[in-house]
């Protein structure tokens, strides 16, 4: 009976060697697939056209939805939502609205423009640069948020929401936008 005891303890010493290895591995692994799946980026697209080269800060979140900000040939700055590639389609009747953490909601441009509209993505204009300077609430919330949220209409007629850690994006973004470019949010600043 004694020897039985001993071999038990040893069995169950060695399972639970096993079982704390496995969940400090699981605990490691996981926030780094979370990270590796949710992080921002500078990725490069060249116009196949002009040749010319354009730097992209781009999140990719984990349900498969995207957002990118870039500044195109004319100094405008943008950002682009994508839905998911799946049947899902907006509906290009309405802009989808964004959120930044408990912010002002927004579906427009700046300037209360409207949104350029396609079934899998909606883009917006979100400053003007001028002399490495951008007067642009939106960027500098895009820079300084914690999460933005995105809510959208279907082609079906249900609604769709998302959201896009905002964690490392003014790094990234000041990557894509330009190093020296200056975010203010009022006139004369």
């Amino acid at each position: 009976m004694f020897v039985i005891s001993i071999i038990l303890a040893n069995i169950i010493d060695k399972m639970k060697r096993k079982l704390t290895l496995f969940l400090f591995l699981l605990s490691v692994s996981v926030p780094i697939q979370l990270l590796a799946q949710s992080q921002w980026n500078v990725m490069s697209h060249t116009d196949t056209d002009s040749g010319v080269q354009t730097r992209v800060a781009t999140i990719e979140n984990e349900e498969g939805y995207k957002l990118e900000i870039y500044r195109d040939a004319n100094d405008v700055v943008r950002s682009r939502f994508s839905i998911r590639n799946s049947y899902d389609l907006i509906a290009v009747k309405q802009c989808p609205t964004s959120q930044v953490d408990e912010r002002v909601l927004s579906n427009r441009s700046i300037n209360d423009a409207t949104c350029i509209l396609q079934p899998r993505w909606a883009e917006y204009v979100i400053g003007y640069i001028t002399d490495d300077r951008v007067l642009s609430l939106p960027l500098h919330n895009l820079m300084n948020g914690n999460v933005i949220y995105y809510r959208f209409l279907l082609k079906n007629g249900t609604y769709g929401e998302t959201s896009f850690s905002l964690s490392g994006s003014k790094d990234i973004l000041n990557t894509a936008l330009g190093k020296n470019l200056v975010v203010t949010t009022k006139p004369g600043q």
